[in-house]
């Protein structure tokens, strides 16, 4: 039974959304390009065509349509951005080489989620998540009719879950990720606890989020499980496919040392420019910027005598110190050239990407605001990643790791924890598969 103060958390919570849509919406009005896109694309969204295109017209899709032994057939993942689409996509395709002929419906919270993963073919639809609230929830699955619903990371969306519960969808979170601070594991947060209760399993990245859970977090021990971080299968992949690159190359044949500084932001590179004159002459820095603005990188090309990757020839490379790297969707691929990595973000909005260099045994150092990234921590504490505060710091870890015997240490951990990591995508796909399969023999058994 809904007791009062369960009831008034929950109008609390419809009103805290209410008023968060209603800021989205009041942004797009005034111009901002994500809100509007936001706004505008679920205006667009139309459930009968959705509903037809999963359901009722096979010759939209291809795929033959029979159920399996389980009874599924149409997955839903839910994805609040790009990022999260990355975690979660392991697990699909692992789902999808064991049963090709499961249909796999992906929805977005972000509309830059959305627009890069619309024609994505690990999904046989892509749609934008309607704003949490009852009527929306059930709307939206009467429309979709999900067999099994997917939520990666940490999409808590009070209305959804509590509809797929009481029409009794199975419900996996996967890739969990969670914090001691979290409202969850407060005192009190029994209504925030109720959503946890929601999911038929929670996949977790970490022995630390396991005890969160099972812990203050009051989750059977039976509902979670360990499965690791599945975007290291993806970045493991790349590492392995054939890359080669001339102007690369030629920038770090003969170095000593080459620094791939990734995803840095002007705070990021700040801290270079202090640095990089003590640095040995045979040390070379290749800076990747997070955000393309020319500007900046004008300025940084001033700043370190540095040449640009776009418009450099390959002779100018060979004979510079600095290269900036501008241009978007290699640089998973140029921490091959490396020796160490540097992982901006961590002075500002919170820490990039640290498995990439991870999946090529680089030693990889940030800034201080790592702590909502187990990645990271995990890798700090097995003596592959290392947080700075300051110019001082980093130049004291350089040259920490400009040491041979140190660097082949952090190396060895960071390609060990790679490998532990690695498989996680199929280890929780397996998870998913063999619950279902549980949950239906069980079914069966009652009848």
């Amino acid at each position: 039974m809904t007791t009062l103060t369960e009831k008034l958390q929950t109008l609390l919570y419809r009103l805290g959304v209410g008023g968060y849509h209603l800021l989205i919406r009041a942004a797009a009005v005034f111009g901002v390009g994500q809100a509007r896109k936001w706004v505008d694309g679920r205006k667009k969204q139309d459930l009968k065509a959705l509903n037809k295109a999963l359901l009722k017209d096979p010759t939209l899709h291809p795929r033959p349509r029979p159920k399996d032994s389980a009874g599924f057939r149409l997955i839903w993942m839910h994805c609040a951005s790009l990022g999260e689409f990355e975690q979660g996509r392991p697990v699909l395709e692992a789902l999808r080489r064991t049963h090709p002929h499961w249909r796999v419906l992906l929805t977005f919270f972000s509309p830059s989620g959305y627009e890069r993963c619309r024609h994505t073919e690990t999904a046989d639809q892509v749609a934008y998540l309607p704003p949490d609230g009852p009527g929306n929830a059930e709307r939206w699955l009467a429309a979709v009719r999900p067999d099994v619903a997917i939520f990666v990371k940490y999409e808590f969306w009070f209305f959804h879950l509590r509809a797929l519960n009481r029409a009794g969808i199975p419900t996996f979170l996967v890739a969990g990720s969670f914090r001691p601070g979290q409202l969850f594991f407060r005192s009190g947060g029994d209504w925030w606890r109720r959503m946890l209760g929601y999911f038929t399993a929670i996949a977790v990245q970490t022995e630390k989020d396991l005890a969160l859970l099972t812990g203050p977090g009051n989750v059977p021990e039976d509902q979670v499980v360990v499965t690791g971080d599945p975007r290291m299968d993806r970045t493991l992949q790349l590492a392995e496919q054939p890359f080669e690159d001339e102007k690369l190359e030629g920038f770090t044949r003969g170095a000593a040392t080459v620094v791939i500084a990734g995803s840095v932001w002007p705070a990021d590179v700040d801290l270079w420019k202090k640095v990089f004159p003590e640095l040995p002459a045979a040390c070379r820095l290749v800076l990747a910027p997070h955000q393309l603005h020319e500007k900046e990188i004008s300025g940084w090309v001033n700043d370190f005598a540095a040449v640009r990757y776009s418009t450099a020839a390959t002779e100018e490379v060979i004979s510079a110190r600095v290269l900036i790297l501008d241009t978007i969707g290699v640089l998973s691929r140029v921490y091959r050239y490396g020796d160490l990595a540097y992982v901006g973000g961590a002075f500002k909005t919170g820490l990039h990407n640290t498995l990439e260099p991870m999946a090529y045994g680089l030693p990889v150092v940030f800034g201080p605001h790592h702590q909502k990234f187990p990645e990271a921590a995990e890798a700090m504490r097995r003596g592959g990643a290392f947080s700075i505060r300051s110019a001082g710091e980093l130049s004291k870890q350089l040259f920490h790791l400009f040491d041979v015997s140190n660097a082949r240490r952090a190396s060895q951990a960071q390609l060990t924890l790679a490998a532990l990591n690695g498989g996680a995508g199929s280890r929780t796909a397996a998870e998913i598969v063999d619950r279902l399969t549980f949950a239906a023999k069980s079914a069966e058994d009652d009848l």
